[in-house]
């Protein structure tokens, strides 16, 4: 049997590597850049956008409470935990997919009820709008060099978003003690939170809520602000 030509096999050597090579480029090219869409539009709550880097608020406050469970699970492995899948019929998900529904939910809830306390005219009282502000401060300077540059916040996004969130809950608070809520079971607390059924029957469908799936989809829970 006539030998293959050593040339003919040298070329198909190269070829390979030139596939595998432009695999590997391909695959490093269509990687998510997070960095490069800070300022794109994730989520849109009626007319206001919700930025990636505003959004970055939320993720840092959900994986800090997760991550607090996932080191009691298995503190020497706690993606362990972000990675568990629970299995409930249509609703099971990994705990990572779950942590980013909930980030998405409070970041929209948030929103909500803001606009509907500036409305009312319902503003934070000296006292708690400073108590906001130093919480905020006091967090946003513990965050790692890494946490800032891969979420893009900065102290006035954090400061702003922990007001906002501190406003929006007080506004929550002063509907628990107007609103009739005969006929449900829970406590009017449980009931106005995002997954509330007063507030997923009555306050969430009086208003337009949109996502950015594109880089949604993009976006893992569970190694952005931790186990990076």
């Amino acid at each position: 049997m006539k030998k293959p030509d050593k040339r003919i096999i040298i070329i198909i050597i190269i070829a390979n590597v030139f596939l595998i090579a432009a695999a590997i480029c391909g695959k490093i090219l269509s990687r998510f850049n997070y960095e490069k869409h800070f300022d794109d539009a994730v989520i849109t709550v009626d007319d206001t956008d919700i930025t990636l880097r505003e959004f970055g608020y939320y993720i840092f406050e959900v994986e800090e409470f997760v991550q607090r469970q996932a080191l009691l699970y298995d503190p020497e492995n706690p993606k362990h935990w972000w990675n568990t899948h629970f299995s409930a019929g249509m609703d099971s998900q990994f705990v990572c997919d779950y942590a980013k529904k909930v980030a998405v939910n409070i970041c929209v809830s948030d929103e909500i009820y803001y606009k509907r306390a500036v409305s009312k005219g319902i503003v934070l009282g000296g006292s708690e709008e400073q108590q906001a502000v130093d919480e905020a401060k006091k967090v946003f300077n513990s965050l790692a060099p890494e946490v800032i540059r891969k979420t893009g916040l900065d102290e006035k996004i954090f400061v702003n978003l922990r007001i906002k969130h501190a406003l929006a809950s007080k506004y929550a608070e002063s509907l628990s003690g107007s609103l009739d809520f005969s006929g449900y079971s829970e406590e009017s607390a449980k009931l106005l939170n995002w997954d509330g059924a007063y507030y997923q029957e009555k306050i969430l469908p009086e208003h337009t809520v949109a996502t950015n799936d594109k880089i949604l989809s993009e976006i893992t829970l569970g190694k952005i602000t931790v186990n990076y």
